[in-house]
């Protein structure tokens, strides 16, 4: 299962490389545990916790809530910059 979609940053990504994202309009939390490549992990790394980014997520593992970020771009950051 993969989702597309823009997603609020709720909680920077953390020592242990997790990200809490929320998604738009449904409300629903995801743990991001893991990345496609080094590229898509530093771009979230990089991200203020209430960025607005889009991601493509799918599963990571038979794990419940935990996801992979398949692709990465920065929609507009806290200061309400657009990543184009």
């Amino acid at each position: 299962m993969s989702q597309s979609n823009a997603y609020t940053v709720i909680s920077a990504q953390n020592d242990h490389d997790c990200t809490t994202v929320r998604a738009h309009p449904r409300n629903e939390t995801y743990h991001v545990v893991e990345y496609a490549d080094e590229d898509a992990r530093e771009r979230v790394a990089d991200l203020p916790v209430g960025s607005v980014v889009k991601m493509e997520l799918s599963r990571a593992g038979r794990r419940s809530n935990v996801w992979c970020a398949e692709s990465v771009k920065t929609a507009q950051t806290d200061g309400g910059t657009s990543d184009a």
